[in-house]
Parts: structure tokens; sequence; C-alpha cells
């Protein structure tokens, strides 16, 4: 089993979808050192932060 994610909403549009348990702790910034990537949604933008531990390969789709 994977280590789980958090979705959390940080402005009225915004929110950051950060792996948990990960080898850095990742800051709640578009500016976090995992280098998150936006995406632009109805409601808003989601930046999904990058794992450093991996885990993107081992999930399923």
């Amino acid at each position: 089993m994977t280590p789980p994610w958090l979705a959390r909403q940080t402005a009225d549009d915004v929110v950051h979808a950060v792996p948990l348990d990960d080898v850095i702790v990742h800051e709640f910034t578009p500016d976090c050192p995992c280098g998150p990537a936006p995406y632009t949604t109805p409601g808003g933008v989601v930046l999904t932060h990058a794992s450093l531990d991996g885990r993107e390969h081992q999930e399923a789709p």
C-alpha cells in the first residue's frame, strides 16, 4: 500500500494535493521544492505536488 495524499484548500480557488510521509515536508505554496504542477479546473487551480519517494510509479492510474 502506498502512503496517503492530502488535499488542502489554501485560498478560495486554490487546492494543494500533497503526498504525506514523503522524503521532504511539502510547503503549501507554488514554490515548494518538489515543483508542483498546476491544473486549472472550473472551480480554480489544483497544485499537484510531486512525491520524492516515487509513489506515483507504484499507484494505479
